[in-house]
C-alpha cells in the first residue's frame, strides 16, 4: 500500500484577505503594488480557481514586463507556472519556471532561485523522473539556508522534499524533512501548514499499522482545520480519521465521520474531495455489509471520477490546442508577409517597366492589363479560400460535437455494465443466489439505456448528413402510447411511476413511424429520468380541427428545467448543456431534445416546451392528422 500525502504547497488564504485585494485592485493604477497585488491574488487561486487565477497571473505577468520591474516579473512567473502545473500542463509550466529561474541568477535572488529549483522538481516528480527531480532538489537544498530565502520557500521546499522521498520509500529522511516543515509552520504561526503536515505524518503512521499515533496527529490536524473554518481540509481530515477509524474496525464512528466529510467537501466545492469521501461510505458500507448502499456509493465514485478525469484530460487537450493554434497562425503571418513582400517587389517591378516603356502604349496596355488578370486572380483565391476556412469550421464544429456525444452520454450504460461485472464476481464469490437473480435486470435496463443511446447517436448521425428518408403514414395514437408504455413499463415500477394515458379514440396521425416513435421515446425517457420515484408521467392527445393537427402532450411531476435550458432546447443550433438530475443517473448531452426537434421540424410540425422548476415539465408535439 503506496502512502498517500497531502499536497505541501497548498496554503489557505482567509477569503477576507481575497476579497479586500480584489477590491483593492480596482483602484489601483499600473504599478508595481499592482503587479505584487496581482501576484498573490494568482497564487492564492492557483489551486482552487485556475481560471481566475491564471487571468491574474498573466495579467502581472503582462504588466511587470510594461514597467520593467524584474522582481516582480520573476515572482509573476512562479505564481503562473503553479498555475499551469495544476492545470497539467507541465511544458509550458517548466517554460516559466526556466524564464523565472534566468530572472533569479540575474537578480543574484537565492529566494527566486530556491523557489525554482523546487518548482521544476515538483514537475520532475510528476512526470516520474526522478534523477532530474533529485539534481533540482539538491541545488535548491545547497541554497535553502542562504540570507535572503525567506522561512515560507523553505517550509515548501521541506514539504516537497518529504514528498519525494516517501514516493522513493526513503521513510527516515522523508520523516526528517516533514518534521522540519512542521517545525517552520510552528514557528511562523502558520496554523493551516501545521494541520496539513500533522496530517500527512498522520496518514504516514497509519500505513506503518500504528493507529493510535495517526488518530492522535489526525485529530489534531482536525481539531485546527475546524478552528481556522477551511471547509476543504476539515473535510480531507475528517475522511483520512474515517479511514483509520475503520482499519480499527471502529465501523459506526467512522460512518459519522464520513457522512461529516462529504457534506463538508460539498460546502467547498471541491469536487476531489467529494469523490474521497464517496469511496469512504462505499468502504464504510462494505465494513457494515451493506452492499447496495456501498455499491451506489461505488457508482457515484465512478461517474464522478470519470468526470474528473475527463475535465483534466480536455483541459490539457485544450491547453496544447491552443498552443497549436497560436504556432500556427504565426506560421501563416510569416508566409502571408513572405507573401506580401514578394508582391511589393512584384509590384515594384511593373512599375518601374511601366516608368520605362511610358512612351510605349502598347506596352502600358499589355501590362495594365495583366495586373487586372492578376488581382481577379486573387480575389478569386480569397473568396475560395474563404469557402473552404467556412466548411473546415463546419465539419470541426460537429465533429467537436459528435466526441461530445459519445464521450459523455455512453460512459453512463458502459461503467453500469462494468458495475454489474463487478456484482457477479462478488455474488458468485459469496455463493448469493438471490443477488444473481436480481442481477438480470440490472443488465437489461442497462443494455435498455445503451441501445437507446446507440439510437439516437445513428439518427443524430443520418439527420446531419441529410439522407433521413421522410416516409408518412397513417399512424394510431393508442398504439402509439401503448408501445411506449410497455417500453419503460420496468423502469417506471422500478421507480415507482404511474403511466396516465387519455385520447379521443381512434384518434390518428400522418407522421412517420420511426421519427413519432423516436420522439415519444426521448420525451418519456426524458421524463422517467428527472420523476423522483413515487411521480407520475401522463400521456395525452387531442385533435385540433382548424389546423387539421393533433397535439401529443408528455407531462411529468419531476424536477422540470429552468427558462434558460428550455430556451436554448427549442432555438439553439447547438447541443444544450444539460442540467444534472437530483434523481437518477446523470443527464447527458441533450441529444435527445435535440433529435426530438430536428424530427418534428423534418414532418412539418411544432414541439413546445412548458417547465416550471421543482413541478414538472409538460411537452407538446403539434404533428398533421390528415394527409396534406
Amino acid at each position: 500500500m503506496t502512502l498517500q500525502l497531502l499536497s505541501p504547497t497548498v496554503w489557505a488564504q482567509d477569503t477576507t484577505v481575497l476579497h479586500r485585494q480584489r477590491l483593492l485592485l480596482r483602484t489601483l493604477p499600473q504599478s508595481v503594488r499592482r503587479v505584487q497585488v496581482l501576484d498573490s491574488l494568482c497564487y492564492a487561486l492557483h489551486e482552487t480557481a485556475i481560471p481566475s487565477a491564471l487571468a491574474y497571473g498573466e495579467q502581472g505577468v503582462a504588466l511587470a514586463r510594461r514597467l520593467h520591474d524584474q522582481q516582480g516579473l520573476m515572482n509573476c512567473l512562479l505564481s503562473l507556472g503553479s498555475c499551469y502545473a495544476s492545470s497539467s500542463d507541465g511544458p509550458h509550466a517548466l517554460a516559466l519556471y526556466n524564464e523565472a529561474h534566468a530572472l533569479a541568477r540575474r537578480l543574484n535572488s537565492a529566494d527566486g532561485l530556491v523557489r525554482s529549483y523546487s518548482s521544476m522538481a515538483g514537475i520532475h516528480h510528476e512526470r516520474g523522473d526522478t534523477t532530474i527531480a533529485w539534481r533540482n532538489y539538491k541545488e535548491a537544498l545547497t541554497l535553502a539556508n542562504r540570507p535572503g530565502v525567506s522561512e515560507h520557500t523553505q517550509t515548501i521546499l521541506y514539504g516537497n522534499l518529504s514528498s519525494f522521498y516517501f514516493y522513493l520509500e526513503r521513510h527516515p529522511q522523508a520523516l526528517r524533512y516533514m518534521h522540519k516543515a512542521l517545525y517552520l509552520a510552528r514557528r511562523n504561526h502558520d496554523r493551516s501548514g501545521e494541520a496539513l503536515y500533522m496530517a500527512n505524518l498522520g496518514t504516514y503512521y497509519w500505513q506503518k499499522g500504528r493507529l493510535e499515533v495517526a488518530e492522535g496527529l489526525i485529530r489534531r490536524a482536525l481539531q485546527i482545520s475546524q478552528e481556522l473554518r477551511e471547509a476543504r481540509y476539515e473535510a480531507g481530515n475528517l475522511e483520512l480519521l474515517c479511514l483509520v477509524l475503520l482499519q480499527s474496525r471502529r465501523t459506526e464512528e467512522a460512518a459519522g465521520y464520513a457522512e461529516q466529510a462529504l457534506v463538508k467537501a460539498r460546502q467547498s466545492h471541491y469536487l476531489e474531495r467529494v469523490l474521497d469521501a464517496y469511496s469512504a461510505l462505499a468502504q464504510v458500507n462494505t465494513q457494515q455489509a451493506n452492499y447496495k448502499q456501498a455499491y451506489q456509493w461505488q457508482e457515484r465514485f465512478l461517474a464522478l471520477n470519470d468526470t474528473l478525469n475527463n475535465r483534466q484530460r480536455l483541459n490539457t487537450l485544450m491547453a496544447l490546442q491552443t498552443r497549436y493554434d497560436l504556432r500556427d497562425k504565426e506560421n501563416q503571418i510569416r508566409r502571408l508577409t513572405e507573401r506580401t513582400q514578394l508582391e511589393e517587389l512584384r509590384n515594384r517591378s511593373l512599375w518601374a517597366v511601366v516608368a520605362f516603356l511610358v512612351v510605349v502604349v502598347a506596352g502600358v496596355g499589355l501590362l495594365y492589363w495583366q495586373l487586372r488578370r492578376n488581382r481577379a486572380a486573387l480575389r478569386a483565391n480569397n473568396q475560395a479560400l474563404q469557402e473552404t476556412t467556412a466548411e473546415l469550421r463546419r465539419v470541426a464544429a460537429s465533429k467537436d460535437r459528435l466526441y461530445a456525444i459519445v464521450a459523455h452520454d455512453l460512459r453512463g450504460p458502459v461503467t453500469s455494465f462494468v458495475g454489474v461485472t463487478e456484482l457477479i464476481g462478488f455474488y458468485l464469490a459469496r455463493r448469493d443466489e438471490d443477488g444473481l437473480r436480481r442481477l438480470p435486470e440490472l443488465v437489461r435496463q442497462s443494455a435498455h439505456s445503451l441501445n437507446g443511446l446507440l439510437d439516437n447517436l445513428l439518427n443524430w448521425a443520418v439527420s446531419q448528413t441529410g439522407e433521413l428518408a421522410f416516409r408518412p403514414e397513417q399512424l394510431n395514437v393508442a398504439e402509439l402510447f401503448a408501445e411506449n408504455a410497455q417500453l419503460y413499463q420496468t423502469t417506471a415500477e422500478a421507480k415507482q411511476i404511474s403511466f396516465e394515458t387519455t385520447h379521443a379514440p381512434d384518434l390518428r396521425l400522418w407522421a412517420d413511424h420511426n421519427m413519432t416513435r423516436t420522439i415519444l421515446r426521448n420525451l418519456v425517457g426524458n421524463a422517467l429520468k428527472f420523476t423522483p420515484p413515487g411521480g407520475h408521467i401522463r400521456f395525452h392527445a387531442a385533435a385540433n380541427p382548424e389546423t387539421g393537427t393533433v397535439t401529443l402532450t408528455v407531462a411529468d411531476s419531476g424536477r422540470g428545467m429552468p427558462a434558460e435550458l428550455v430556451k436554448e432546447v427549442l432555438y439553439s443550433q447547438e447541443l444544450p448543456q444539460a442540467v444534472g438530475p437530483i434523481h437518477g443517473p446523470r443527464a447527458g448531452t441533450g441529444l435527445g431534445l435535440l433529435l426530438c426537434r430536428a424530427f418534428v421540424q423534418r414532418q412539418g410540425g411544432l414541439l413546445s416546451i412548458h417547465s416550471t422548476v421543482g413541478a414538472g415539465t409538460t411537452v407538446h408535439v403539434q404533428l398533421p392528422g390528415r394527409k396534406s
